[in-house]
């Protein structure tokens, strides 16, 4: 180092956030249970994230603000909510919130459950409740099983039925306070998910409905026929939403350069990213970072 050059000058850069953080299900029997107060200034450390499992949680007291994939989420009093795996969240400070908090394995929840959440997404998340008794019940039996079956299988079995059970009356509850939720077992509504659930999984790498639809040995007449019967919007529009929803999430939550996010959603050509991102959100890529990250909005 030259005489006299600052000390400063040897200092690394600071860290360029590439990710937005995963937290991983590291708990033994698939669940993590517990009962919580959380105080005002508890979750400030917390930073936005996504995780690899389910969370539940039953509000008891209080008042709880969830910004989930952009969408601000709120109960107050008696409650019920969820976040699915992958969904970018972070909570805001509220005053003091009682409440059970369960986080669930993905291959603990059925099928059935799963596709019930899937179509809450995005519009109601967190739903008030009258009475609580009965789920409250049910979390004290998975707590009490919970304790005693990490070296019995019995009773690990039984654990994970009274899971079951547990997340079948969380979606039992969203399903009916949905509007759409009559439309469940109708032809439409299972292509709908059955093709929204292929754009989570490929929206990187297929961005044309034809490929959607040759995936799911339909002609893209008839699929976009469903899909906007069923949804008021076709096929392309669902494609395109979810690669907005990711550029959205690493705009916000990392440092990456806009060429960098358009080439991580698929897009080759990033100026081409910019013009359908400002067509979708009515704004720059640029525009939404500086916006967003004023943090005085989220509470908008």
């Amino acid at each position: 180092m030259p005489e006299g050059a600052s000390n400063n000058t040897m200092r690394s850069k600071p860290q360029k956030k590439k990710q937005v953080p995963v937290h991983k299900a590291d708990f033994g029997n698939g669940i993590e249970i517990k009962y919580t107060q959380i105080q005002p200034g508890t979750m400030a450390a917390l930073e936005p994230h996504r995780d690899d499992y389910f969370v539940f949680f039953l509000q008891d007291t209080g008042e709880i603000e969830l910004m989930i994939d952009f969408s601000l989420q709120r109960t107050k009093d008696k409650g019920i909510g969820y976040i699915a795996p992958g969904q970018v969240h972070h909570y805001t400070d509220k005053g003091t919130v009682s409440g059970w908090f369960l986080a669930v394995d993905i291959p603990l929840v059925q099928d059935a459950w799963r596709n019930i959440f899937e179509d809450a997404k995005g519009l109601q998340q967190c739903i008030p409740l009258d009475d609580t008794t009965p789920f409250t019940q049910c979390l004290q039996l998975i707590m009490q099983y919970d304790q005693y079956s990490k070296s019995d299988a019995l009773q690990r079995k039984v654990l994970h039925s009274l899971i079951d059970a547990y997340v079948g009356m969380v979606a039992n509850a969203f399903l009916q306070a949905n509007d759409d939720s009559r439309q469940q077992t109708n032809r439409a509504s299972i292509i709908c998910r059955q093709f929204k659930e292929l754009v989570k999984e490929h929206f990187l790498t297929l961005k044309s409905p034809a490929a959607y639809a040759d995936k799911m040995n339909l002609s893209l007449s008839y699929l976009n026929e469903m899909v906007k019967g069923h949804t008021g919007f076709p096929v392309s529009h669902w494609i395109q939403q979810e690669s907005l929803r990711e550029a959205k999430r690493l705009l916000y939550y990392t440092d990456l350069t806009t060429k960098e996010i358009a080439f991580r959603t698929g897009f080759e050509d990033h100026t081409y990213f910019t013009r359908v991102f400002r067509k979708l959100a009515g704004e720059t890529p640029l525009t939404f970072r500086a916006r967003y990250r004023d943090l005085s909005n989220l509470s908008l």
